[in-house]
């Protein structure tokens, strides 16, 4: 380096004679790129936060729509249910009377069975009286005394079924068609007795006769049987018209489900609020329905459930139903309808 020629010019902002170049960048230079880098990183942070936000509101809608969902299927689950309930006891019903009808045909059966035997006796008898034709006067008087036991037999019957008419006065208009019918079957019993006074003459007719009263008191007994079911229909079409239907929703439902099992009666109940049937005794089942009954403002809703292969008759099935439903169900306190009677 020339002494002549002095130090380096090191100054940012040369005078503007001098035509050599600065080396170092200005303040203003600096400012401006770190102004830069800060305007860029905040347009990136008001992106990413636009980002945020819309995910956001993505995540609150979707969460909005699952509690609408869960909502709704809790809705139909309740629906679900209550029509599984009303499902089930209509089922239960039906199999009583299903359990009833096979009663009743079993009874037919019974029915059939014994009078089969009666005219076998008969016939029996009648080939008895024609070999011993030599005792007619000693069996006469046994056929008075066979006569006058089929008389106090008919005026029983008669006398039943007056007291049946007078109870059932208030269907007389329904029940018109019917009480013609029975008129006609009194006629038909003085007829059967007449018959039955000329036996002693007639004695070869004798079979055909008491046979003729047998029928008579058979279809007398199953005019009666319809009578009587008859009014339960009758009864239960006017309980239905004068009170709602029984329905499980609203009240809290205890199902006692029953089998009988080498002679025994066995008990298993399940509360709404356990899902599993547990077995009880008859004294602790009493116990249970009474505390519930007391506990439970909106009522018991008693669903009395018998399976197909319970083991029980109808008589027994519907006589604990009854009894279950007259003291701790909902539907049949406060003076409210009544089982049906049980036929006898």
């Amino acid at each position: 380096m020339n002494p002549q020629e002095g130090f380096a010019d090191l100054r940012l902002n040369q005078p503007s004679g001098q035509n050599s170049e600065s080396f170092w960048p200005s303040f203003t230079d600096i400012m401006t790129v770190i102004l830069m880098i800060f305007m860029i990183a905040m347009v990136v942070l008001l992106l990413r936060n636009m980002e945020l936000v819309n995910q956001l509101r993505a995540t609150m809608e979707a969460e909005r729509n699952a509690q609408e969902l869960a909502k709704a299927t809790g809705e139909e689950k309740e629906n679900l249910a209550l029509k599984l309930h009303r499902l089930e006891n209509e089922m239960t019903l039906l199999r009583m009377q299903l359990m009833r009808k096979e009663g009743l045909a079993k009874e037919q059966q019974e029915t059939i069975g014994g009078q089969s035997e009666q005219i076998a006796r008969l016939l029996a008898e009648k080939e008895h009286l024609a070999l011993r034709r030599d005792q007619l006067e000693a069996e006469a008087y046994t056929l008075t005394q066979r006569l006058e036991s089929a008389n106090a037999t008919a005026e029983t019957l008669r006398q039943n079924l007056e007291a049946n008419r007078r109870e059932l006065a208030q269907y007389q208009q329904e029940l018109s068609a019917m009480a013609s019918e029975i008129a006609d079957m009194k006629a038909e019993y003085a007829s059967t007795r007449q018959q039955l006074t000329s036996l002693q003459e007639r004695h070869q007719d004798q079979t055909s006769q008491l046979q003729a009263a047998r029928n008579a008191e058979q279809r007398t007994g199953s005019q009666l049987a319809s009578l009587r079911s008859d009014y339960n229909e009758l009864k239960v079409r006017y309980n239905k018209l004068v009170k709602p239907a029984r329905s499980a929703e609203g009240h809290f439902v205890v199902e006692v489900r029953y089998a009988k099992r080498d002679g025994r009666i066995q008990i298993e109940l399940k509360r709404q609020d356990d899902g599993l049937f547990s077995p009880v005794t008859e004294q602790a089942l009493h116990r249970e329905l009474g505390a519930l009954k007391a506990a439970q403002e909106e009522g018991l809703y008693v669903k009395v459930i018998f399976p197909k292969d319970s083991g029980l008759t109808f008589n027994e099935a519907w006589a604990i139903t009854s009894d279950l439903h007259s003291r701790y169900d909902y539907y049949f306190q406060d003076e409210g309808p009544q089982p049906i009677p049980l036929p006898e």
